[in-house]
């Protein structure tokens, strides 16, 4: 009779592992593409973003982007914005379904690992009004 809890939390574990690997499995966008599927690139000095957009199958529809903190800009000898910035994108966009629906992550730690790399949530009055402050 002892041993029934134990073999019924071993399954009911043992199922979990199995079953459950698939749901617990973290939201990332795809990896930045190179160069090549690049459309368009805008440097913002007022937000202080260098943002990068991307054409993921390369027919000229954006469907991913990039922005990176800058870190310094200056202006050339021809007047053109240079911008030094971070290596690794803070924000990332991707339209999975090319929708205008864009999905918005945050990398937390500004490192380019995707453990660091989250879906951004969106804080609005509503959800600041229904949280307690202590």
């Amino acid at each position: 009779m002892k041993q029934t809890p134990l073999i019924q939390t071993f399954v009911i574990g043992l199922a979990l592992v199995l079953f459950g690997g698939e749901m617990v499995k973290a939201e990332v966008p795809p990896p930045e593409p190179d160069e090549a599927y690049l459309i368009n690139e805008d440097i913002n000095i007022m937000t202080g973003l260098y943002i990068r957009e991307y054409s993921l199958r390369q027919d000229g529809v954006v469907d991913y982007k990039t922005a990176r903190q800058i870190l310094i800009s200056e202006l050339n000898e021809h007047w053109n914005s240079v911008v030094e910035t971070q290596e690794f994108p803070l924000f990332y966009w991707h339209d999975a379904k090319r929708d205008g629906v864009w999905a918005m992550y945050v990398d937390q730690g500004v490192e380019g690992c995707t453990c660091d790399i989250v879906p951004y949530e969106v804080r609005t009055e509503e959800a600041v009004a229904e949280k307690p402050l202590f």
